[in-house]
């Protein structure tokens, strides 16, 4: 009876100190960037999320973004990239776009988003140092900007640029 309590808590005990999980890594969003656009040319997007693959037939969901509310925009020069930073929304991989801009009246669709879909491992052991930030990203490829292939050749944690010319 002993060495069986003994061999449960140092199994028990082995799990709690070393056990990893698998996780599905994060889709980095697709950021906006206009290029020769005045800030209040761009102040206020709408982003229309649509079933992929449908020709925009099926709405999910749509959202505002404004900037200083959930719209973050960082400007060098004549380019702005925006970022939506509402941890829910965002341009990213699954659907097809349309991204609105009501001061020019203008639309631009973003579809066919390839990227990959990969898994990490992370530590949830008690005395694991991974259990406080476990998190992974995943490429973009491609995509297809008002139905032209664009190609990416990074993705960084704030995502990944498609440049919108004026």
């Amino acid at each position: 009876m002993k060495t069986q309590f003994i061999l449960i808590a140092f199994v028990l005990l082995s799990c709690f100190s070393s056990c990893t999980r698998e996780f599905d890594c994060d889709d980095p969003q697709l950021v906006p960037t206009f290029i020769g656009f005045t800030p209040s040319e761009i102040d206020t997007l709408i982003v229309r999320k649509y079933r992929a693959n449908d020709n925009f037939q099926t709405l999910v969901d749509s959202f505002r973004v404004v900037f200083g509310y959930n719209g973050l925009y960082q400007s060098s020069s004549d380019t702005t990239s925006v970022y939506v930073n509402d941890g829910k929304n965002g341009i990213k991989t699954g659907f097809d776009w349309i991204l609105f801009i009501p001061a020019k009246n203008r639309i631009v669709t973003i579809t066919d988003i390839v990227s990959e879909k990969t898994t990490g491992s992370c530590g949830s052991g008690i005395f694991s140092m991974d259990k406080f930030g476990c998190t992974c990203m995943n490429d973009v490829f491609s995509a297809n900007r008002d139905n032209l292939p664009i190609q990416f050749s990074n993705t960084d944690r704030f995502g990944t640029s498609v440049f919108i010319r004026n």
